[in-house]
């Protein structure tokens, strides 16, 4: 079994997790980090025993012999780690949500991963949620019928965990394509907060088959049906037949078509360690077999496409098809329109 050196780009909060999943895959040692704050860096490596810091990314990934980095900064200056870590030796690039803030940044990062032929991988854990997999299966099947609508509600912002859940339903109806997006947003008070860009947006993406996703993120979205909680992320399917629905904090519930309902139970944080290994683990396989990873960049870039869209559409003020072919700058000119 080949032993994997693993380096960190990014030493925030966040990166904890990331280090205690890579602690839990017994091929992987954590070998140095870096983060534009030297001091935040050393004080990360003394919490966890991290051997060497670097001043940059480039001395970090010019000195030392890495098989993959972990990348963890502000989704706004996420590019040019991405790109330094793609033009190196490095095997494998675990980045996190969301791909990008622009997407002709995005179009740029998965032209140079193909063109690399290195395993990018955006952190979309969700997909590997065993509940979600369960929701996947049934909606596939068909144990509920022909789904007749989606929905997707983040309290947090678009281009936070908003992309968690677009993704999410986009896997879970097999990552079909989107054909238009129809949006709308407001406000500029967080603008430039830990994500970036407006703090409500609402529309929908339409599949090319003509289902519809409902999106809702960000400030003023819908609270149930648990008002107040700060974990607000859920996302549901209405079916012909029956409907079921998950909530990051709650589980599953699922009405059947026989009338019975059920509820099954699950809750972040649980649920998120065991997926987040699943996701490495498939990184490491992508990486030595080929095989397809489920959160490869290629996935992200759709996922990406979609937000950049119901954004476009609130500048526009129409629809707006996929795939997307807009002017560049999109945050910039949404930034400009609310007055941030």
């Amino acid at each position: 079994m080949k032993n994997y050196r693993v380096g960190l780009i990014g030493c925030g909060g966040r990166q904890n997790a990331h280090v205690s999943t890579f602690r839990q895959i017994k091929n992987c040692e954590i070998v140095a980090a870096t983060d534009w704050n030297q001091n935040v860096s050393e004080e990360f490596a003394e919490k966890h025993g991290i051997p060497t810091t670097y001043v940059s990314v480039e001395e970090m990934l010019q000195s030392v012999d890495l098989d993959i980095v972990t990348i963890v900064t502000r989704p706004k200056w996420m590019f040019g780690p991405v790109m330094e870590a793609l033009n190196s030796s490095v095997k494998g690039i675990l980045m996190e949500k969301p791909f990008g803030v622009n997407i002709e940044d995005s179009r740029s990062m998965l032209e140079a991963t193909e063109k690399s032929g290195k395993t990018l991988v955006v952190n979309h854990q969700y997909r590997f949620f065993e509940l979600t997999e369960r929701m996947r299966q049934i909606l596939l099947l068909g144990q509920l019928g022909e789904v007749e609508y989606f929905r997707a509600i983040s309290a947090i912002k678009l281009h936070g965990q908003g992309t968690h859940m677009i993704d999410f339903v986009r896997y879970l109806y097999d990552d079909r394509p989107f054909a238009w997006a129809l949006g709308n947003f407001t406000g500029k008070e967080s603008f430039d907060a830990k994500q970036i860009g407006p703090d409500f947006d609402v529309g929908v993406v339409a599949f090319d088959d003509g289902i519809p996703l409902y999106v809702e993120s960000g400030q003023g979205s819908m609270q149930a049906p648990y008002p107040g909680n700060g974990l607000n992320l859920y996302a549901d399917a209405v079916c012909t037949k029956g409907r079921i629905w998950f909530g990051l904090s709650h589980g599953l519930r699922i009405w059947w078509p026989d009338g019975n309902y059920e509820e099954v139970p699950g809750a972040w944080p649980a649920i998120s360690n065991p997926a987040q290994i699943r996701l490495v683990e498939n990184m490491i396989d992508t990486i030595e077999n080929g095989t397809e990873h489920r959160c490869h960049a290629s996935k992200a870039y759709a996922t990406q496409e979609a937000l950049c869209g119901l954004l476009e559409s609130g500048l526009t003020h129409q629809r707006v098809p996929f795939p997307l072919d807009i002017a560049p700058d999109l945050m910039e000119r949404v930034r400009s329109v609310v007055g941030a």
